[in-house]
């Protein structure tokens, strides 16, 4: 077989022998590893994939494949966008969350394996009636925790129209009736109701840590989804504040912290508050959620 080259690939379209599934498998995962994309082989098969509108193991039984002029310039396109740093979910269109694929574009944060630790704390609490996710972006917690609970009411609000118009295809598309969606500034507003849990994933990383990020995620991602533009201690702040006026009695609070060195100084704005502090690790062994239970 030909080796294909980027040279050869940029050729492929004037080429009278297509190229096979299979050669832009192996040429892909070469082509990632040598810029140092992460899960080289993974992401080329997602990508050539999505290009063909195949399921990922389709692409094993259709192998020998050839692809069109459209194709091999549409997967070329993909390949270069990957290659340029765009995030691969946002590339697909669609990130996974707790089993489920939810849609993504630029104005939400890319859901994140850590962040269903939010999810596993909240489910070891009794039943609950109403739930309030601030800073839904996505939706991702707010409708997985309404799928869990179908008769909780669960509230989710965003500052970011673009945001929540994305949480709402989100919860028609996996049928989440259970949630209403609020435009809020929650840093201003304070909501009237009160709820029995309430999640967030706020921006928690410090202006000074921003360089620090990795490359896709520092120029792609929202960056007000990312960090408060100050020491990253805003929202935990805030949230400790107006808790005990969004919470009922023992109603818990329970929040996305930034690892195991951001753990301590989050715990004791929340305990200064009057919240019974309890924190729990994701998988990765760091400490990753606060969950702070209000006591009258």
């Amino acid at each position: 077989m030909t080796q294909i080259t980027n040279r050869s690939l940029d050729k492929a379209q004037r080429n009278p022998k297509p190229w096979r599934v299979v050669d832009l498998i192996q040429w892909g995962t070469r082509y990632f590893t040598d810029h140092s994309i992460p899960n080289a082989r993974l992401e080329v098969e997602w990508l050539l994939a999505h290009q063909l509108s195949l399921e990922r193991v389709d692409l094993y039984v259709q192998h020998d494949r050839c692809l069109n002029t459209s194709e091999l310039a549409g997967f070329k396109g993909l390949v270069r966008r990957r290659v340029a740093g765009e995030p691969f979910q946002y590339i697909l269109g669609r990130a996974p969350f707790y089993g489920r694929d939810f849609l993504v574009t630029p104005v939400v944060l890319i859901p994140r394996p850590e962040t269903e630790t939010l999810i596993q704390v909240l489910r070891k609490g009794p039943e609950l009636k109403t739930i309030l996710d601030i800073g839904t972006g996505s939706g991702c917690l707010a409708i997985t925790a309404a799928l869990f609970y179908p008769h909780t009411q669960v509230t989710a609000v965003d500052i970011s129209q673009a945001a929540l118009a994305a949480a709402k295809e989100n919860a028609r598309r996996l049928e989440a009736s259970n949630v209403a969606f609020i435009k809020v500034d929650i840093l201003k507003v304070l909501l009237k109701d009160k709820f029995d849990a309430i999640l967030c994933n706020p921006p928690y990383v410090a202006t000074d840590d921003v360089p620090a990020l990795q490359r896709e995620i520092r120029e792609h991602e929202p960056r007000a989804a990312l960090t408060d533009g100050a020491d990253g201690l805003t929202w935990f702040r805030r949230l400790a504040e107006i808790g005990q006026g969004l919470l009922n009695e023992e109603g818990r609070m329970i929040v996305e912290i930034g690892g195991s060195l951001q753990a301590k100084p989050v715990r004791a704005i929340f305990e200064a508050a009057g919240f019974a502090v309890t924190l729990h690790k994701d998988l990765q062994g760091e400490e990753r959620v606060c969950e702070g239970r209000w006591e009258k």
